[in-house]
């Protein structure tokens, strides 16, 4: 009766503490999974070491632990922050002490008597005052079954690391892995957005630069420029050409007696109009001087561009007429000087080197561009004067006076200059 009643006793006890065994497992597994849950939804590096030993230490009930990952450009190991350290970066060779042996052979190691083993380097003890009493350390796999990295834990409170200690402490690298590829991806992305930040920033500079150098450069040479690299697309050939002159009658007499503002303000104001019709013909102003324009038109065709220049001068013309209605000056009306000659042109850039340095200019050269010039320094009372090379085009649609042949300024040949009233 005894017997079964010690018997009886002791199966009770047997089984209580099996039932508190497997308390205890379930409880590391809750706790593991929520540990599982912390790691990995942590993205932050800085703060992703701190997070893993927080949770090592809580479940495998140790002093101390550090996680070490493998730089390759170094060769060496290296954590951010160890328990009890602060946030001092440590540095070590991959093959040195406990943590070298793991991570070279990719397996775990369970030293129970740390200063009876060999691998352990006793000299960060001596450095850190802390006393390693038993080691675990296991290496982190990544998905490719590469070694990243190890994780040690120190000094369990409650005797030596056993089995249960290594499944899960194994199961804790799953989800450090886990995490530190998910902060490594993360990372990258962020300096990926960085840097296209910056890309697109720069974007946004050159185009505001671009936007406002066009208003310098012809819209032809923007183009040409976005298609070729280099500047042999720039380079001067020979074509058929239009180009129109347009300056101010009398602007230096202006500039002389009046405010300079004031000066501005009316050849801002008569210029803007003008340039309207010049880009509705297809014109671009090449040069700009204080008083005058310089614009070429070019095309296919030269009797269409001949006719779509003398067009844009009547249509200056008449602007010109508008503009004096509208706007009042001291000097009284403003009047323009308009001359057209078509023909044969080099058309590209003219290059000026020097020991400071290049500068290019987009312009039309010859005999062509020289007399409409001389053409429209005849040209009085906003009056369109043009040049035979233009007139052999237009004369049958336009209405006309024959003004004579004049004698230009550096020309051996007189010029022959119509006057073109109106155009159909």
């Amino acid at each position: 009766m005894n017997t079964s009643k010690h018997q009886f006793v002791e199966r009770n006890a047997v089984r209580r503490k099996s039932d508190r065994s497997i308390i205890h497992q379930n409880e590391r597994l809750n706790r593991l999974h929520k540990v599982g849950q912390v790691i990995t939804s942590e993205m932050n590096l800085d703060v992703l070491f701190e997070v893993i030993i927080e949770q090592i230490n809580e479940i495998l009930d140790t002093e101390r632990s550090t996680v070490f990952l493998y730089d390759p450009n170094q060769d060496e190991l290296w954590s951010l922050v160890a328990t009890g350290m602060g946030k001092n970066k440590i540095r070590v060779p991959a093959d040195s002490g406990v943590a070298g042996f793991v991570f070279l052979r990719k397996k775990p190691l369970r030293i129970n008597d740390a200063y009876s083993d060999s691998r352990f380097n006793s000299e960060i003890d001596k450095r850190s005052g802390f006393k390693t009493r038993n080691i675990l350390c296991i290496p982190v796999l990544n998905r490719k079954e590469e070694c990243i990295g190890v994780i040690e834990a120190l000094n369990k409170a409650t005797g030596d690391f056993n089995d249960q200690d290594l499944e899960i402490f194994f199961s804790i690298a799953d989800y450090v892995a886990i995490a530190l590829e998910n902060s490594k991806l993360y990372e990258d992305i962020k300096k990926y957005s960085n840097r296209l930040e910056k890309t697109l920033s720069q974007i946004e500079k050159l185009e505001y630069v671009k936007t406002q150098l066009t208003k310098f450069v012809p819209s032809s040479v923007s183009k040409l420029v976005e298609q070729n690299r280099d500047t042999e697309a720039l380079e001067k050939v020979l074509m058929d050409v239009s180009i129109l002159f347009i300056d101010i009658q009398g602007f230096s007499s202006i500039t002389e007696s009046y405010d300079p503002r004031v000066v501005n303000d009316m050849v801002e104001s008569h210029f803007s109009r003008y340039l309207d019709c010049i880009t509705r013909q297809g014109g671009e102003v090449n040069e700009t001087s204080g008083d005058g324009l310089m614009v070429i038109l070019k095309g296919s065709a030269q009797q269409h561009h001949s006719k779509a220049a003398v067009i844009a001068g009547l249509k200056i013309a008449a602007e010109n007429k508008r503009l004096n209605d509208e706007y009042s000056f001291p000097w009284g009306k403003v009047d323009l000087h308009l001359g057209i000659n078509s023909g044969e042109a080099l058309v590209g850039i003219t290059k000026m080197k020097s020991l400071a340095g290049e500068r290019y200019t987009y312009t039309a050269s010859g005999l062509t561009t020289v007399l409409a010039c001389r053409i429209g320094a005849f040209s009085t009372n906003t009056q369109l004067f043009v040049g035979t090379g233009t007139f052999n085009y237009i004369r049958d649609y336009c209405d006309y006076e024959y003004i004579g042949e004049k004698k230009a300024k550096n020309i051996e040949e007189s010029i022959p200059i119509y006057w073109i009233k109106s155009i159909d």
